[in-house]
């Protein structure tokens, strides 16, 4: 029989500890008043249940903060509380597990980014309407947040309909035959590509620009990639104001993604086939060819006489001036009005219609100036080299003209396109099968259904569920396919099944289950999460399988290798929009009177990103966060909000250096965070004291009592957001948080709700006073004294980012057990140093982070 452990009896609380509880705290937390939900009348503690220990947890909390007892209230001096303290703190450490973690789903972000690695379908992107996750704790990652709403299940199933769709898409049915008739009106104009005339569409210049070019019907596209039929009638234009073109004409006939942009090049594309073009009738060609899902048919004239790219266009009008003066000089009169070489107009009023019409009305004077109109002068080269010149395109689109009313040019009639009649695989097709192969593995010809099925399982569900599956597992999801192909369903439907039946399941919905220290498997996928906001790559897989993982120094080498380095990267961007509130500011906009736009907000959040994403790849003291010598902002932004003298206008983000102990420079003072403070309209003194409390010192105040009166009442006369928090705050229940939240608040308020510098409440021109008295007593006068106090006090702050971080990771709420570890790691590392890198190191290598 195995050895049965007693229970521990519960502990009787000392004398000196009875003697503290009856004089401060028994009067609201007995039996019978028990405010907020705690009982302290009691005459001994039951240190092995959780819910003893977090209200012990909590009394200890409100000590440290000197929230209890209230400010009305008779209170304990340090010895007393110290007292207390000393029963409480030990029986605490000894009895409080680390861990507790809840099965933790993965959230939107997570869900997205795995969605995509694990089908390699990197563009991937959840439906519109896909439901959000609550936010606990500061994140939205939390275990206790996580519930899987019917809402969230039903979308899960959704999206596991829409990925099984990718690799096993449903049979295609009998093709059903459409036709499409494009005449010349149908067509795309793009530039001075073509020009439609009568019953026809032109084409003049060969250029490799599309948009110069080419045309396309406006209206046909392809919904099904198969084979169809195309009839396209065309014929020459020439006449005798134009040149000759014995030759056949070379009629390009292209397949063109309809979401391709128009300024793609023609060897982006797939050719059809040629067409030659031979006479001035119109002539009817019809070809077999395979287009795809999204595609339409594009034209392109191969070897027209003209074209837009330098030097060639310079050869067009050559000829053209060799063979009519007249034309030459109508162009030397139109570039250089002045009669001077080097003072051509500016080019780019000349594009197209509007250019030709001015050189056609020189043509028809009969008093035009045919001085220089010989291709060997100064005048004639100085134009022959300036259409040459890039970005001077704007000279062959008028020419363009000058084809299209004289010839050569190729005429267009009317296309037809037909069909599918005969299904193909397109791009999309092919991609499909690339991605079942890659998720599936290969099929060989000799493999059963079964056999199959039971590969795709034995490969994918490992990688689906984050760590090795056995063969009772495999034989169970095999098994929903068996039973599905016997109900008459075809082989991929089997294998769509096992797809949606993965997706759904809580082994790849949930990260781990179950309590105690995590294996290799669930350390990868915390890491992974943790770090990169998707699951484990490869050598991660690789290190849980041979259990090599765990090993601290181990650990630590492949957190520097997934370590963020970037702004863009999604820890830093997750991370410091949830810790700092910059997630906010997409639905905050500043009002008008500010003059700041949504670009400006989205440069206020880029330089926290960058800000952040350099004390990490530096490794600065985690002092730099406070009082930094540098920022990440645009000269522009830096001018204007911050008020810092630049050399340059430009709205470019760039490292810009400080002089330490400004009040500008770190997170307080940060445009990003002063918005996310306030409304958009004013600023919140309250608001801005519980966020620096609870983001930078890591004290939460007591949430308010529910029969706290409103900031308007009994302020009649007050003009200032002092004066209202002074009149409000007399009411004891709210002197006792508002003694610590205020003065912080108040700091602030130098700052308006975009950040920028003011010296007067915007309401009675009265001088701000930003004076206040910090929870130890110190003094503060402004918000310099105050950065100067945060990194003198930097352990205060460095716990708070630390606790953030491990809440991040950990996704619960940190135990007494969990925060002193935490406490222990600041402390070494500011021995060693105090580098935000190597602070975040050690929590990933800590106790806490290692369980679940």
């Amino acid at each position: 029989m195995g050895l049965v452990l007693a229970k521990a009896l519960p502990a009787s609380i000392p004398d000196k500890q009875v003697e503290f509880l009856s004089n401060y705290c028994i009067d609201c937390h007995d039996a019978d008043l028990k405010k907020g939900g705690i009982n302290l009348d009691l005459e001994s503690v039951d240190w092995e249940d959780k819910q003893s220990r977090d209200i012990w947890d909590r009394v200890l909390h409100v000590s440290d903060q000197g929230l209890m007892p209230p400010a009305n209230k008779k209170q304990p001096s340090v010895d007393e509380w110290q007292t207390l303290r000393e029963w409480v703190a030990p029986m605490l450490l000894k009895h409080t597990p680390i861990g507790g973690t809840l099965p933790r789903r993965l959230n939107k972000s997570e869900y997205q980014a795995t969605i995509r690695q694990l089908f390699g379908m990197p563009e991937f992107e959840l439906p519109i309407g896909f439901p959000g996750d609550t936010e606990l704790h500061g994140f939205n990652n939390t275990g206790a947040g996580l519930v899987l709403s019917p809402t969230h299940f039903k979308a899960y199933a959704k999206v596991a309909s829409t990925v099984a769709d990718e690799l096993f898409p449903p049979e295609k049915g009998k093709p059903k035959i459409q036709k499409w008739v494009a005449g010349p009106k149908d067509m795309v104009l793009s530039f001075s590509a073509a020009s439609v005339h009568r019953d026809a569409l032109r084409l003049a210049s060969r250029s490799v620009d599309i948009m110069r070019s080419c045309s396309w019907p406006s209206r046909i596209e392809i919904g099904e990639s198969g084979s169809y039929r195309i009839s396209v009638n065309a014929s020459k234009f020439l006449s005798e104001n134009g040149g000759p073109f014995a030759e056949a004409m070379i009629l390009e006939v292209y397949a063109r993604a309809v979401s391709a942009t128009d300024r793609s090049k023609i060897q982006d594309f797939r050719l059809l086939r040629e067409i030659k073009v031979t006479g001035e009738n119109s002539q009817a060609t019809a070809f077999m060819a395979d287009i795809y899902e999204g595609e339409t048919i594009l034209f392109r004239w191969k070897n027209a006489e003209m074209t837009h790219d330098p030097p060639a266009v310079s050869e067009a009008f050559v000829a053209l001036a060799k063979a009519n003066p007249r034309f030459l000089a109508a162009w030397l009169k139109v570039v250089f009005p002045e009669g001077d070489p080097k003072k051509p107009i500016r080019i780019a009023v000349l594009r197209g219609r509007n250019g030709w019409d001015k050189v056609y009305k020189n043509m028809k004077d009969p008093d035009l100036d045919l001085t220089h109109a010989s291709t060997d002068s100064v005048m004639a080269k100085a134009f022959f080299k300036l259409v040459t010149q890039k970005g001077k395109a704007s000279v062959a689109d008028s020419l363009c003209y000058y084809y299209f009313e004289n010839g050569p040019a190729l005429e267009i009639h009317s296309v037809t396109v037909e069909g599918p009649f005969m299904i193909v695989d397109g791009p999309k097709d092919i991609l499909r099968a690339e991605l079942r192969e890659q998720f599936a593995g290969l099929r060989k010809v000799t493999d059963s259904d079964e056999t199959y099925a039971r590969q795709m399982l034995e490969r994918s569900l490992p990688k689906v569920f984050r760590r090795p599956v056995d063969d009772q597992i495999v034989d169970r999801f095999l098994s929903i396919a068996v039973e599905h192909w016997s109900a008459g369903h075809s082989f991929d439907e089997g294998l769509h099944l096992l797809i949606r039946s993965m997706l759904i399941s809580p082994r790849f919905l949930y990260r781990s289950f179950g309590e105690g220290k995590m294996d290799d498997h669930d350390l990868a996928t915390r890491l992974s999460y943790f770090l990169t906001g998707g699951p484990p790559d490869a050598i991660l897989v690789d290190l849980a399988r041979r259990k090599r993982l765990s090993p601290a120094w181990v650990l630590e080498r492949e957190s520097k290798r997934l370590m963020p380095k970037n702004a863009t990267d999604v820890f830093i961007r997750e991370f410091t929009g949830q810790w700092l509130d910059t997630a906010l500011l997409p639905e905050i906009m500043p009002d008008p009177k500010f003059n700041f736009s949504s670009e400006d907000v989205e440069m206020a959040r880029s330089e926290i990103e960058h800000f952040f994403a350099a004390m990490l790849r530096e490794n600065r003291p985690v002092t730099d966060f406070i009082d930094p010598d540098f920022t990440y902002t645009s000269p522009l932004f830096a001018s204007d909000v911050y008020e810092l003298k630049q050399n340059s206008k430009s709205k470019t983000l760039r490292r810009i250096p400080l002089e330490r102990g400004g009040r500008v420079g770190g997170l307080l003072g940060q445009s990003a965070i002063m918005m996310a403070t306030a409304n958009g309209v004013d600023t919140q003194p309250v608001l801005r004291g519980v966020w620096v409390l609870e983001n930078i010192l890591g004290f939460t105040p007591l949430p308010p009592p529910k029969d706290v009166p409103a900031l308007t009442a009994d302020t009649r006369g007050t003009k200032t957001p002092r004066q209202i928090l002074s009149a409000h705050t007399k009411n004891a229940s709210c002197a006792t948080c508002h003694k610590r939240i205020d003065p912080i608040g108040f700091i602030l308020e130098n700052y308006d709700p975009v950040g920028r510098w003011r010296t007067e409440w915007p309401k009675g021109n009265v001088s701000i006073d930003a004076s206040g008295v910090l929870p130890d007593g110190t003094k503060i006068r402004d918000v310099v004294e105050f950065k100067r106090w945060l990194t003198e006090n930097v352990d205060l702050f460095s716990r708070c980012l630390a606790e953030k971080l491990m809440v991040y990771a950990t996704g619960r709420e940190l135990n007494y057990a969990e925060c002193h570890e935490i406490k222990l790691i600041v402390d070494a590392n500011k021995k060693n140093g105090n580098g935000f890198r190597d602070l975040l190191l050690a929590l990933i290598t800590s106790k806490t982070f290692g369980t679940k």
